[in-house]
């Protein structure tokens, strides 16, 4: 996702400060979400406890304050639960077929799953992941950078010897880096090129909030794109869901204040749109769960239990309504 667009999350923010504030000028919920602010979101929830990530403090600024409305623990709580569903789906795949895998993590910001993924000794073939050129630039920058006292080399994940070319890829061996527009097939097809990918072993594709940045036309382009090229692809997709009601409205006027546009969001209306775009991609099995259905069943429940005692919630009905108007597809050949 263009690091100048908001994530998801600051819908989510712009809710609970509604439900919650008072009258107090002082609150200011409706500041564009960059990159960096999702990191930041994630590092705090970190630090609370929500999960472990000792690679996420290198593309995080340690010394920066998290604005109110991202400590709230829903905010945690879906960081959490997008992260743990999106690293369960993976590690499965990873395991079905003994690590003989491809991922290919499409508008990955400063995401550090691969890192996680090799050093609790996930076995795979090749990890890739795409963005802007503005965004992966500054990730290989933080990737390269000195490493300090305590700090942890990310090189050390590595194959082979990083090499950068255009200050926007970044190749070796397991790991590759490149700056694309998802939206220009023959410029990401080009750049997938340059990762030496082998079309015919099992693959997995991972979004986050991606595909409802882009057109219905680009993302179903998208998706048969995929289908084309690889011979066993695997689909995860989290982004926003039950698009038709109020919640939604909301949503898209604080983020059309902003210049954002969330183009594809007729796609995310319900299970059957979601599960209409994959079949017609050439998608054979598909499988949709909102976030409370993946919170409440598809997660380990001794972690949920867990996750429940950080931080005590003011009402888990706001919880519940945040976690509804999102989800998770997956979707296989």
């Amino acid at each position: 996702m263009d690091s100048e667009a908001l994530s998801s999350d600051s819908h989510v923010a712009a809710v609970i400060s509604t439900r919650r504030r008072s009258n107090s000028v002082s609150d200011d919920y409706s500041v564009q979400r960059t990159n960096d602010d999702a990191t930041q979101c994630k590092f705090f929830a970190i630090q609370k406890g929500y999960w472990k990530d000792e690679f996420i403090s290198r593309f995080a600024n340690s010394s920066a304050n998290v604005a109110e409305a991202r400590r709230f623990p829903e905010i945690s709580m879906g960081y959490w639960a997008r992260t743990a569903a999106i690293e369960k789906y993976v590690r499965e795949f990873l395991t079905e077929f003994n690590g003989k895998t491809q991922v290919i993590s499409f508008g990955c910001g400063f995401d550090t799953l691969f890192w996680r993924l090799v050093s609790s000794g996930s076995n795979l073939v090749k990890y890739v992941e795409v963005d802007f050129s503005s965004v992966t630039s500054k990730k290989i920058r933080h990737i390269l950078k000195p490493v300090g006292s305590g700090s942890i080399d990310l090189k050390k994940s590595f194959e082979s010897e990083a090499v950068v070319s255009h200050h926007s890829d970044l190749h070796a061996g397991n790991y590759h880096l490149v700056g694309a527009d998802l939206r220009q097939s023959n410029e990401l097809d080009q750049k997938l090129e340059t990762c030496q990918l082998d079309y015919d072993i099992p693959t997995i594709f991972i979004a986050e909030c991606v595909l409802v940045y882009m057109s219905a036309n680009a993302s179903s382009s998208l998706l048969k794109q995929i289908v084309s090229k690889f011979r066993q692809p695997a689909f995860v997709n989290y982004e926003q869901f039950r698009t038709s009601d109020a919640f939604t409205k909301v949503m898209e006027q604080n983020l059309g204040e902003r210049g954002i546009q969330l183009h594809g969001l007729e796609m995310c209306e319900s299970s059957e749109k979601q599960e209409e775009r994959f079949r017609n991609a050439g998608f054979k099995t598909i499988k949709v769960m909102d976030m409370n259905q993946i919170f409440n069943n598809f997660l380990d429940q001794n972690e949920v239990g867990r996750i429940r005692t950080i931080e005590m919630l003011d009402e888990m009905e706001l919880l519940e309504q945040l976690l509804a108007h999102y989800c998770v597809v997956f979707a296989r050949i």
